[in-house]
């Protein structure tokens, strides 16, 4: 019998050897097509320049929204118009929710221009220190163009970038039949290196880079996540091609890890700007919306590892009622918070 048991066993499977292949040193991959992510940033910007207009009392609500959702040839880049895609279509159902209400913030802001921003009293604000320097703001003190970039690169870039991921972290996207020169895997791959919004030489080359580009450059003195994200898109790009299933994995989790941490160390980013302005009221707000921003965005992650338990506390640390009473322990308990969520408390000073 115990023979016959043994006669049963199945003939072990062969040794393969893992695929043979090069990483470049630059996202040069011949078939790499990655436009329509660097067509939704560039629409980004537009708007981003169209929110300036707050500063002069002239912001068209109406207009930006239509940019979202590509409606009625907003945009003064006539490709922009006829390119058949939109941003609104990308966003989480979460910023879907929030973006709108952004928009309308800002335009009450602009509304009362050139009414002086203070406390209570929505307007156009100026620095203590620089006349030139001005920032339309809510009775609340929040900067509204500042909370919609950041809830932007999370609603919509981080979003972009860590669905992919995960989805090919999971193998759910195709990566045999080729269309237009592609698998689906390596066109959405591609897709969500060009959202990152770098140049394909980076960070040897970083001109150009916007939105998560330019902040991790920003931060990256206390995490390089520069080297970090452009190795993982390199490495997990030539693996897609070579079919080396176990490395796109893994260089995907990286890429999602990397994202959320990223978030944290850009909120800390904000912390040492919103200290060096803790005098100057105006700016300082502004500063800080862009630190509420970040954490904010959190929120847009369907990846996070931060629970929701202590999403909220962290958004508790901020003003409860306005920015105008904002104190110098409430940046330091923000900054000690968000280090300790993403073990960052060795350079919570630095980045």
């Amino acid at each position: 019998m115990l023979m016959a048991s043994c006669s049963k066993n199945s003939t072990p499977s062969p040794i393969v050897d893992p695929p043979t292949y090069s990483v470049p040193t630059t996202y040069n991959f011949s078939n790499a097509n990655f436009a329509d992510a660097t067509t939704r940033l560039g629409m980004y910007t537009e708007i981003s320049n169209l929110m300036k207009n707050a500063l002069t009392g002239t912001f068209d609500a109406t207009k930006a929204k239509a940019m979202l959702t590509n409606t009625g040839a907003p945009f003064a880049t006539a490709a922009y118009n006829t390119s058949n895609i939109q941003l609104a279509d990308q966003f989480s159902s979460g910023f879907k929710a929030d973006v709108n209400n952004f928009i309308d913030s800002l335009a009450k802001a602009s509304n009362a221009y050139p009414t002086a921003a203070s406390r209570g009293v929505a307007g156009v604000g100026v620095s203590n220190a620089n006349a030139a320097t001005i920032y339309a703001e809510t009775s609340l003190g929040l900067n509204y163009a500042q909370v919609f970039n950041k809830g932007l690169m999370g609603g919509l870039v981080t979003y972009q970038i860590v669905t992919t991921m995960d989805a090919i972290a999971n193998q759910t996207i195709d990566n045999k039949t080729v269309v237009n020169g592609e698998t689906a895997m390596e066109h959405a791959w591609d897709m969500a290196f060009g959202y990152w919004g770098v140049p394909i030489d980076f960070p040897t080359n970083k001109t150009g880079a916007k939105l998560w580009g330019s902040y991790s450059t920003q931060v990256d003195a206390g995490y390089h996540a520069n080297q970090i994200l452009m190795d993982a898109f390199l490495k997990g790009r030539a693996a897609i091609s070579a079919k080396d299933n176990a490395t796109f994995v893994a260089q995907a989790k990286i890429i999602i890890t990397t994202m959320e941490r990223l978030t944290g160390a850009a909120a800390l980013q904000e912390v040492q700007e919103t200290k060096a302005a803790i005098s100057d009221p105006v700016v300082r707000n502004s500063r800080m919306s862009e630190m509420y921003g970040f954490v904010y965005s959190l929120k847009y992650n369907p990846k996070r590892v931060i629970t929701d338990a202590q999403y909220n506390a962290l958004l508790a640390l901020f003003p409860a009622k306005t920015f105008w009473d904002l104190t110098l322990d409430q940046v330091n308990a923000i900054r000690d918070a968000v280090a300790n969520q993403y073990g960052f408390n060795d350079v919570k000073d630095i980045l």
